[in-house]
């Protein structure tokens, strides 16, 4: 058991995309991020709840940059939400 613990420690930092709109000063749509997020999106995802579902991991990048972009998704929604919020 102590290798399994030892392998999950080990792992690599989660890679993660940030896919909500561009905010000056904090972010670029589609800005990668290899481990952890800095501050100024940190506060800005605990303002704007909305977002924190468009900073994806690398895996479901393509999934949801085609919900951006297909009108009516739940992925377009929320970057609509956001926008508003802004």
């Amino acid at each position: 058991m102590a290798e399994k613990k030892e392998k999950q420690t080990a792992q690599k930092p989660e890679v993660v995309v940030y896919c909500g709109p561009s905010v000056r000063g904090i972010a670029k749509q589609y800005t990668v991020y290899h481990g952890r997020l800095p501050d100024t999106l940190v506060k800005f995802l605990a303002k704007h709840p909305a977002a924190q579902s468009l900073c994806v991991p690398l895996s479901e990048f393509a999934t949801t940059r085609a919900g951006l972009n297909t009108k009516g998704s739940p992925q377009a929604a929320l970057y609509k939400t956001i926008l508003n919020e802004l």
